[in-house]
C-alpha cells in the first residue's frame, strides 16, 4: 500500500492546502470603515447617535452575510469635536487600522480638516454629518455628502415662505459664523429674486441673551423669523418673543426640527413652527423608518433611535450600495467610481441621492415639517432645490 509519509507529494498537498486556507482567510477579511465624531463632550449625543446608526446597519448587513462575501467592520474614534484630534484619528484609522473609507464623519470643520489627508491616502469621506457647500464646491474627489447644504435649505425654505405661504416680511436671526453666513447667502439670494427685503440679525455663537435681536425683528414687523442655529438658541429666541407678547411665525433649517426643540422651548411655543426636513421624522409611517427603528432596537437595544442615528444608518447604506458595485478587492478609487455611478438612490429615509463625477453633493431635496402637539410632521413631499 502506498503511503504519503514525508514524501514530496505529501509536502506538495500540504502546501496546496495551506495556500487554499490562506486564500480563504484573505477572502474572509472584513472591509474596515472608520467613523470620527464627538463621542464625548457637549456634542456627545450627536456623535454617539451617528455612530450607533452606522453600527446598526453594519450589523444588519453582516447578519445577511456581508457584501460580496466580506463582512464590514466599523472602528470609531472620538475627536471631541476638535479638528486637530480629528486629523490624528484619521491617521490612526488609515495607517494602523487600514480602513477603506470614513463614513458619517461629524462636523464641518472636522471634515474640512481631514480632506487633505484623506486625499493623500485616497480614502473617501462618505455622507458626513455636515452641511457646508465648501466640502463639495469645488468638487473634492474623495468627499461625498448626502445632507442638503444649509445654503440649499435656506433657499428652498425661502421659496416656500414667499411662495405658498405668501410671506413678505422676513427676519433672519442667525449664528454669526461660517455656518450662519452660508445659510443667509441662500436666504438673501432668494429674497432678492422675489424683490423682497430681508432683515439680517446675527448673534455670536454661545450667546445667551437674545433680547436685542428679537426686539429688532419685532420692530421690523417680521411675519416670519427664520432661525439659523442650534435648538438651544432657538428655544431662547422663542422664549424671548413670548416675553414680549409677540407671536411671529418661526421657521428654520433642519436643526430647528430636532425633537429636543420641544423639550427646550416647550411644545406650546414651538407649535406651528416650520422646519426644513433633511430626513424623515422619527414618527414617520414610512416602512423604511419603521424598519430602521426596529433594527436599532434589535442590534443596539440599550440605545434610542434619533435623527442622528437615522443619518448614520443612511450613511452606511450609501457606503454599502457603493461597495456592492466594486469588483475584486475594494480600494478608495474603486469606491469613488462606484459612488459616482449612484443615481436616484431612494433609501426611504430622505430625498433621492445622486452623484456624478462633477457633482458630489448627493442630497438636493428637502421637505417641510410643521410642529403640532409636540411632534414634527411632514406637510409637503420632498422638494428638489432649483
Amino acid at each position: 500500500m502506498h503511503t504519503f509519509g514525508s514524501s514530496p507529494l505529501r509536502a506538495a498537498l500540504a502546501a496546496v492546502a495551506g495556500a487554499l486556507a490562506f486564500s480563504a482567510s484573505v477572502a474572509a477579511d472584513p472591509v474596515k470603515i472608520g467613523y470620527i465624531g464627538p463621542l464625548s463632550g457637549s456634542l456627545g449625543l450627536l456623535g454617539q447617535g451617528v455612530r450607533d446608526g452606522i453600527e446598526v446597519y453594519v450589523q444588519y448587513i453582516n447578519e445577511q452575510g456581508g457584501v460580496n462575501g466580506r463582512k464590514i467592520e466599523l472602528i470609531a474614534e472620538d475627536d471631541g469635536y476638535e479638528p486637530m484630534r480629528t486629523v490624528a484619528a484619521a491617521k490612526k484609522l488609515s495607517e494602523q487600522d487600514n480602513v477603506i473609507a470614513l463614513v458619517g464623519q461629524t462636523g464641518t470643520p472636522n471634515v474640512a480638516a481631514t480632506i487633505a489627508y484623506a486625499t493623500e491616502r485616497k480614502m473617501p469621506i462618505i455622507a458626513p454629518y455636515a452641511f457646508s457647500h465648501t466640502l463639495t464646491s469645488p468638487v473634492k474627489r474623495y468627499v461625498f455628502t448626502t445632507l442638503p447644504e444649509v445654503r440649499v435649505q435656506a433657499d428652498v425654505l425661502c421659496n416656500y415662505l414667499v411662495g405658498p405661504l405668501k410671506q413678505t416680511r422676513i427676519a433672519a436671526i442667525y449664528q454669526n459664523d461660517d455656518f450662519g453666513q452660508d445659510a443667509v447667502i441662500g436666504l438673501d439670494e432668494c429674497m432678492k429674486k422675489a424683490n423682497l427685503p430681508l432683515t439680517k440679525l446675527p448673534f455670536d455663537r454661545g450667546a445667551t441673551n437674545f433680547s436685542g435681536v428679537v426686539a429688532q425683528a419685532k420692530q421690523a414687523n417680521a411675519e416670519d423669523v427664520v432661525f439659523l442655529g442650534i435648538p438651544r438658541d432657538a428655544a431662547l429666541v422663542m422664549k424671548e418673543a413670548s416675553k414680549m407678547g409677540w407671536k411671529p411665525q418661526f421657521s428654520g433649517h433642519n436643526a430647528l426640527g430636532d425633537p429636543q426643540t420641544f423639550t427646550l422651548a416647550g411644545a406650546a411655543l414651538v407649535e406651528n413652527a416650520i422646519a426644513v426636513a433633511v430626513m424623515e421624522p422619527l414618527d414617520s409611517k414610512k416602512p423604511q423608518v419603521t424598519e430602521f427603528i426596529a433594527r436599532q432596537a434589535k442590534y443596539l437595544p440599550k440605545t434610542s433611535p434619533t435623527t442622528y442615528s437615522m443619518h448614520g444608518y443612511n450613511a452606511a447604506r450609501v457606503f454599502v450600495e457603493a461597495l456592492k458595485k466594486v469588483d475584486g478587492t475594494p480600494t478608495g478609487d474603486k469606491i469613488v467610481a462606484a459612488l459616482e455611478s449612484i443615481k436616484g438612490l431612494d433609501t426611504g429615509l430622505m430625498g433621492p441621492i445622486s452623484f456624478a463625477p462633477d457633482q458630489h453633493a448627493g442630497g438636493q431635496s428637502v421637505a417641510f415639517m410643521r410642529a403640532k402637539d409636540g411632534k414634527w410632521g411632514l406637510v409637503t413631499e420632498w422638494v428638489k432645490a432649483n
